[in-house]
């Protein structure tokens, strides 16, 4: 029994070190897993502009940990058959089956003075064996060379790929902005349905546009696709900001300051209502007026600020118009009764004003938060693209004109400054000049404003030969405009105003655009 415990003490330190040649040999190939997979998703990521440049090195860190570990602990503790791992041994070191054939003997129920020498003779080979030496930690040079060229190429995604970790940067940013819009149209949302001024279908139609918003932001991931889905939103939600309704607010409001200036009289109370706006609070003053307990003179004053109320009205809102001016009229005629209850269909009609009012105030500021919104998605994600395109956009023309305007434009590959201007005057109809200027990458490339073959702008001239509106006949001098500002910005203005009456301008463009040249207006 000594001689088979010792050589099964012999083969477990054996299968350890087995176990430890096999954990660092597959913890080797776990690394080459670990950086092959950081390399596949770092790349599918930057491709996609979806990976900052901090995440990369975070999935690497934690790849190249977990994974060699991982790989390494399976393969340490994969169970391994003793009889299996000792014919593995006899082959390895060169036993001749000693070690397998003494393990299957020990099986044996009868022991036999043969079986004890063969023992003896396992126990002899296994003491000339030393694992250290003969089972050495050995990685596959193949698992090395894959190794060397992961790091390799993640290395240089790294220290190359600056451009595509900027653009996912980028991307981020405005995936974030799109984030934060989802989340004011939510609150927008939220405002609305909580408003209690509002009838339900009312919350329905103003909520409709804005449910869309919120769905059209999920699903976008594009700077242009979310400010074009909240400038069409904005327009929708200003189209339902009812016209009628302002008009017979500023109607009720002026009806109410002259009602609020007569002291003492019977519409006082009203008039103020009116006056601050408060149009609900004003219908139920007026649908709670008693006239059965009025004097005389209080009804015919009454009678007479009906009147007035119904003569402001009668344009904007002629059914209330003629509900006060019913009511009047049978005050007049002593039928108390029946002019109660045109004040009172009156009143109904002024509540739904009020409902009106708060409907169209609120389209009206989810309006403007729409816009204000897609200008500050504009303002944060594309304030690279508008700085390299900032002289594109001057209606002035003050270098990139230089080349047609002045005469001194760079002809190619030269650097010598163009021929002064003569004194004729500039052509109509003339190309502009590229002033050295290399062409830059648009983000939308428009119609030509008034349609195909429509006039060109050209600079008008003062009928004198030789000279130009607004300039001296002086000699031109690089990159210098002879033309004022403010003499050409209305014939751009002009064009601009006639592209949008048009429609040649995208609808989700003509807000920004209108705002652009109010905001360089001389």
């Amino acid at each position: 029994m000594t001689t088979i415990n010792h050589l099964s003490h012999t083969l477990q330190n054996w299968i350890r070190r087995l176990r430890l040649q096999r954990a660092a040999l597959w913890a080797m190939r776990g690394l080459a897993a670990a950086l092959a997979l950081s390399l596949l998703i770092g790349g599918v990521g930057l491709y996609q502009a979806k990976l900052l440049k901090n995440e990369f090195l975070f999935l690497v860190i934690i790849s190249t940990a977990i994974f060699p570990l991982l790989f390494g602990l399976i393969a340490y503790f994969w169970k391994i058959l003793p009889l299996e791992a000792a014919r593995h041994f006899d082959r390895q070191f060169h036993l001749g089956e000693r070690v397998s054939t003494a393990l299957e003997f020990s099986a044996a129920d009868h022991s036999t003075e043969m079986i004890q020498k063969q023992l003896e003779d396992a126990v002899s080979a296994a003491r000339k064996v030393r694992p250290r030496r003969d089972l050495p930690l050995r990685f596959k040079r193949v698992d090395g060379l894959l190794v060397l060229i992961f790091a390799v190429a993640i290395g240089a995604l790294w220290f190359r790929g600056e451009a595509l970790f900027t653009a996912a940067t980028h991307q981020r940013e405005v995936e974030v902005a799109i984030a934060e819009q989802q989340t004011k149209v939510e609150e927008i949302i939220k405002a609305i349905n909580e408003n209690d001024s509002l009838s339900a279908e009312q919350k329905q139609a103003l909520t409709k546009p804005l449910e869309q918003a919120r769905q059209d932001l999920k699903e976008t991931k594009s700077l242009e696709g979310a400010v074009s889905v909240l400038t069409t939103t904005g327009e929708k939600m200003q189209a339902l900001s009812m016209e009628q309704s302002s008009n017979t607010m500023q109607a009720l409001k002026e009806s109410g300051s002259s009602l609020a200036s007569q002291a003492g009289s019977p519409l006082e109370a009203v008039g103020k209502d009116l006056a601050n706006g408060d149009f609900a609070k004003a219908a139920s003053d007026l649908n709670n007026m008693d006239l059965s307990k009025m004097s005389p003179q209080d009804l015919e004053k009454l009678a007479q600020q009906l009147d007035a109320m119904a003569d402001g009205l009668a344009s904007s809102n002629p059914q209330m118009a003629q509900q006060l001016k019913d009511a009047a009229d049978k005050i007049r005629a002593g039928d108390l009764a029946n002019a109660q209850q045109s004040m009172n269909n009156a009143a109904k009609q002024m509540t739904q004003v009020a409902q009106q009012a708060a409907a169209s105030q609120a389209a009206s500021q989810a309006a403007g938060q729409m816009q204000s919104s897609a200008s500050q998605m504009l303002a944060a994600g594309g304030s690279q693209n508008a700085q390299g395109q900032g002289n594109q956009g001057n209606p002035a023309g003050t270098q990139s004109g230089a080349g047609s305007g002045s005469g001194s434009g760079d002809a190619p590959d030269s650097n010598q400054a163009g021929s002064e201007t003569g004194s004729s005057p500039i052509p109509q109809n003339n190309g502009a000049g590229d002033g050295g200027e290399s062409a830059y990458e648009q983000i939308y490339a428009p119609p030509l404003f008034g349609g195909t073959g429509g006039d060109t702008l050209g600079l008008p001239t003062s009928g004198n030969e030789g000279e130009v509106i607004g300039t001296s006949p002086t000699t031109a001098t690089d990159g210098q405009s002879l033309v004022p500002y403010s003499e050409v910005y209305g014939q751009y203005n002009q064009v601009n105003s006639q592209a949008i009456e048009n429609g040649n301008v995208p609808s989700q463009f003509m807000e920004i655009v209108r705002n652009y040249f109010s905001s360089i207006q001389p």
